[in-house]
């Protein structure tokens, strides 16, 4: 008997045939199906790995025309098939083929489920998943897509019990612990997460990341003892944590101990893993709000910046700082020598150029204002600040023409209200100087439009208005709001009386000038003045010269005031 072998496609069927008899024509049909059926998917294979989609599929789908029930075939066209957004219908009925028809093998099966989750049929993938890690519960992959759609069915508990089995087999590891945390989070236990980052601490030890991140949940949950452990156990695996003395200087401000707060400021400032501008971040942190006159602050101060100048010496941070010292110790030129020092290390530093500023203001240094405020506006013409700085110092310089087209830039470019009435202020202020009253009003406005209640604007404009004889009604009720603000005040006394004397009401006058007086600890010529000008109105001549002359030891005086003690004479 002859015995003739047959050999199928190995990849389809994986199997030999062998037969006693001749094969009838019906036989040699199917046996040249199929192998034309395995020809067509080796040349399918080939196209594939050449990247040649269409003739790929080509070749496959003709394949199961020869063989209707080829899996490998059904399995390779769903993956095709998934490229092609109008054939996803036909991907998915490709696998669940090929799955029905080899119900054991795990890569149709996982194709299948992973097609499920595309398609958020979790409950779906989740039964297959669930067989398939029940066959293999120590397969990994298995075991991470499982949870992966427990967590999509929102089967929390399940989920639990999985990492459970899972660790029975494998032991402890990171992974089950931080899946284990993430579906804590998800229920909202609290206690069960610090008790697994603990676990995970100890797994491992040398990975102070989840350290730090248990430490911050007890620090949120007012665990600070806990918290304090943990800070410890860090420093003790890494010394150079760069995020530890931070952490610690924290804990340690909120127990106001402030000493040792202080120690892990500066152990923060010397870390050499920690970046230039994270330090600089803690810096600001450590002086935020607290008093830059205090000497305890300012020697904080001091030995900051001498670590910045230490550790930084090309970078203005130390240079800054000891600049700041000084100024708020009223040191104003050595405050402007560190300052100037800085700019030498950034020239574009605007934070530096603002307290410059300051210090130019307060020694007076005009002209220096002036530079470096347009030195700051060159880094950044968009700033408005630097424009109030510098028109401040064309008006201290008497150039009020300069000073105003300077300022109306900046206000231009303020947006913020307070900053706008700086610049109406100094505007109008600018405008009186140069005598140009109507333009002085319209400023002044401006700020009582933002600040009705501006005491000092109110003072000014009702004046004016009382010098101007404008507007006496105006000005009474604008001095009125001085007075009740402020009302002891002795300038604002003087405005009142002097607009009731413009209003021919003298005997008020008298009775307010005389309050002015009272509280004017320094009086100057204008307040001798306008009284002996009250007393003349009202016929005390005698009181009326006696004032003008003790007027005369002053320079605030008006042009008439010689012409009314020779005359004895009221001159306006």
């Amino acid at each position: 008997m002859n015995c003739k072998l047959l050999i199928f496609s190995i990849i389809i069927t994986g199997a030999m045939v062998c037969s006693a008899q001749s094969p009838s024509p019906t036989d040699t049909i199917y046996t040249t199906d199929l192998q034309k059926n395995a020809e067509l998917f080796s040349k399918g294979i080939e196209e594939k790995y050449k990247e040649n989609e269409p003739e790929a599929i080509k070749y496959f789908e003709e394949a199961l025309k020869y063989f209707p029930q080829d899996d490998a075939s059904m399995y390779e066209l769903s993956a095709l098939y998934l490229n092609d957004p109008q054939k996803i219908a036909d991907a998915f009925n490709m696998i669940e083929q090929a799955a029905k028809l080899k119900p054991d093998n795990k890569w149709y099966q996982l194709r299948l489920a992973q097609l499920y989750s595309q398609d958020r049929n979790y409950q779906a993938a989740k039964e297959i998943y669930k067989v398939l890690f029940e066959k293999d519960p120590q397969n990994i992959e298995y075991f991470d897509f499982y949870i992966e759609t427990l967590l999509n069915t929102r089967e929390l508990d399940e989920a639990l019990d999985v990492l459970d089995v899972i660790e029975e087999q494998i032991g402890q590891n990171e992974y089950i612990s931080l899946q284990r945390i993430d579906i804590y989070r998800e229920q909202n236990n609290e206690q069960k997460i610090f008790e697994e980052f603990e676990k995970l601490i100890e797994i491992a030890p040398e990975n102070t990341r989840y350290a730090s991140m248990l430490a911050v949940m007890y620090r949120n949950a007012k665990r600070d003892e806990d918290a304090f452990r943990i800070y410890q156990r860090i420093k003790e695996i890494e010394p150079e944590n760069e995020n530890v003395n931070i952490s610690l200087m924290e804990y340690y401000l909120d127990k106001n101990q402030n000493e040792k707060a202080f120690l892990e400021f500066i152990a923060a400032l010397k870390n050499k893993n920690l970046e230039y501008s994270i330090k600089v971040n803690i810096f600001n942190l450590w002086f935020e709000g607290k008093d830059q006159n205090d000497k305890k602050i300012q020697a904080e101060a001091r030995e900051t910046g001498e670590i910045f100048l230490d550790i930084y010496p090309e970078q203005p941070m130390g240079y800054f700082i000891i600049g700041n010292i000084y100024l708020s110790s009223s040191d104003y030129p050595k405050a402007k020598e560190y300052y100037l020092k800085a700019l030498e290390k950034d020239k574009k530093n605007l934070e530096v150029y603002f307290n410059l500023c300051f210090a130019d203001i307060s020694l007076e240094d005009y002209n220096d204002l002036i530079a470096h405020a347009d030195e700051a506006i060159q880094c950044n013409q968009l700033i408005p600040i630097f424009y109030l700085f510098k028109g401040i110092g064309y008006i201290n310089i008497d150039d009020y023409e300069q000073a105003i087209k300077v300022l109306e830039k900046g206000r231009k470019l303020s947006t913020s209200n307070d900053l706008t009435r700086d610049f109406n202020i100094h505007i109008g202020n600018a405008y009186l100087s140069l005598g140009k009253r109507h333009e002085m009003y319209l400023a002044y406005d401006r700020v009582l439009a933002i600040e009705p209640d501006n005491i000092f604007i109110l003072n000014n404009y009702a004046y004016f208005l009382s010098l101007d004889n404008k507007d006496l009604d105006k000005a009474l009720a604008m001095s009125e709001k001085t007075i009740k603000a402020e009302p002891k005040n002795g300038t604002y006394l003087d405005t009142y009386a002097w607009v009731l004397y413009k209003m021919g009401r003298y005997e008020e006058a008298k009775k307010y000038m005389k309050k002015a007086f009272k509280y004017e600890k320094n009086p100057q010529g204008t307040n001798y003045e306008h009284l002996g000008d009250i007393l003349f109105k009202l016929g005390d001549k005698k009181g009326a010269v006696k004032n003008w002359k003790k007027a005369k030891n002053f320079s605030d005086t008006s042009e008439f005031l010689d012409k009314k003690i020779t005359d004895e004479i009221l001159y306006e």
